[in-house]
């Protein structure tokens, strides 16, 4: 969830991007923001903006592509007289509009934090039996009370609102069996797929997404709530959030909290997202080409693509060539939104990977979730927790899906 003060920072971030390309006037490196007087937190967003775009659009070879993505995030901007460019722009004012706004938000999170508590070992076997009676995802991916009350054991971070303890124990409950559903279930069992309904939302009748709402946060987390996206699923701290992620299996062990600067999480955040999706594409990439080659041989691209398809990647194949770049198998050159149609193409569908996904909305509706996740990790933005959630439990149901052909 995104607080107001935070709501209301990210509109003073636009309007001042809008007045002044902040970017030129920002050194990321953290000895200059010491003498900018300028906690690094306040400008971890303003860092993840669009430096990276432009080639990120070019990207085709997943080797290129993880080195890039190395010397993009390590590579300081060295630019000169920032102190001075940082006055002009208000910045290091301690009365400035901006500062203000940092310190309330820093002041808002504390107090936020303070809502939290860690429950008795005693009251344990009561929050986990009642949370399962309420969710309907609980008792398909849990079964009893039993693995809910000792992953809630397991957690060492307060998670439990004081004055709202139901709502945070069946959000934890449900995130702990989003992920222990994937690992126990058929990803895309239909009962359990019913049940995820309820918390992340239908979208089952989403067509496309329009570029510039979708890299703004705050309109993207009000998108996803209309979809029917349930935010008490995200209403912890962050390393409560965190915690609780790996304890359900969506994350890795390794996380945001291991890093030594606390400061340095939103930027870490939205490196980890990166990564993790183009991790995703290759194995969607290898799978979808294996699969058909398969099915169909060596000419399956001929045959079985979409109308168009065909041509667009070779384009973009010669273009890059042309530009000095070595050759990659076609398939590299795939938009994310060409994996969805050759998956519903209705003769692929029903030859090779109904099998897999069983019902067509379904794997279309997975796509689809991940789809606002991309275009803002694509475009170097903030990532939510809200965006985080949806791409670590759709991403794992789908890789999920395809291991289990």
């Amino acid at each position: 969830m995104i607080p107001d003060e935070l709501g209301r920072y990210f509109k003073q971030e636009e309007e001042l991007r809008r007045i002044a390309d902040i970017r030129r006037y920002i050194d990321p490196m953290r000895d200059a923001y010491n003498r900018l007087g300028i906690d690094e937190a306040a400008f971890a967003i303003f860092r993840q903006e669009d430096i990276r775009q432009k080639k990120l659009s070019e990207i085709t070879n997943a080797s290129g592509t993880l080195e890039f993505v190395k010397d993009s995030w390590d590579q300081p901007n060295r630019l000169g007289s920032e102190i001075e460019n940082a006055r002009r722009l208000a910045l290091i004012d301690p009365i400035s509009d901006i500062r203000k706004s940092i310190a309330a938000t820093i002041k808002s999170q504390q107090s936020y934090e303070n809502l939290f508590r860690l429950p008795g070992v005693s009251e344990l076997e009561k929050i986990a039996r009642e949370s399962i009676g309420r969710s309907s995802l609980a008792r398909i991916a849990l079964g009893n009370e039993d693995q809910l009350k000792k992953a809630m054991a397991m957690m060492h971070i307060p998670w439990l609102q004081m004055q709202n303890s139901q709502t945070s124990a069946d959000a934890f409950s449900d995130i702990i069996a989003m992920g222990r559903g994937i690992d126990n279930l058929r990803a895309f069992e239909s009962d359990f797929t019913e049940a995820l309904r309820v918390d992340l939302g239908d979208w089952r009748d989403v067509q496309s997404f329009s570029l510039e709402p979708m890299i703004n946060p705050v309109v993207r987390s009000n998108f996803y709530v209309e979809r029917g996206f349930n935010p008490e699923l995200t209403d912890f701290t962050q390393s409560a959030f965190d915690d609780g992620l790996r304890i359900a299996g969506l994350r890795e062990a390794e996380s945001i909290e291991d890093v030594d600067d606390d400061q340095e999480s939103n930027f870490v955040r939205a490196r980890q997202a990166f990564d993790h999706l183009l991790r995703f594409e290759i194995a969607i990439r290898e799978f979808i080409e294996q699969i058909m080659l398969e099915a169909f041989g060596d000419h399956w691209m001929k045959q079985r693509l979409p109308a168009k398809m065909l041509e667009s990647w070779v384009d973009k194949r010669d273009k890059a060539v042309k530009a000095g770049c070595a050759e990659e198998p076609l398939i590299n050159y795939a938009d994310f939104t060409d994996y969805r149609g050759i998956i519903e193409r209705k003769d692929n569908w029903l030859t090779v990977f109904k099998p897999i996904f069983g019902r067509e909305e379904d794997v279309r509706e997975s796509f689809q979730r991940l789809f606002p996740v991309r275009i803002a990790t694509m475009h170097a933005r903030l990532i939510t927790q809200d965006d985080e959630l949806l791409l670590l439990v759709e991403t794992k149901r789908i890789l999920k899906a395809i291991k289990q052909k």
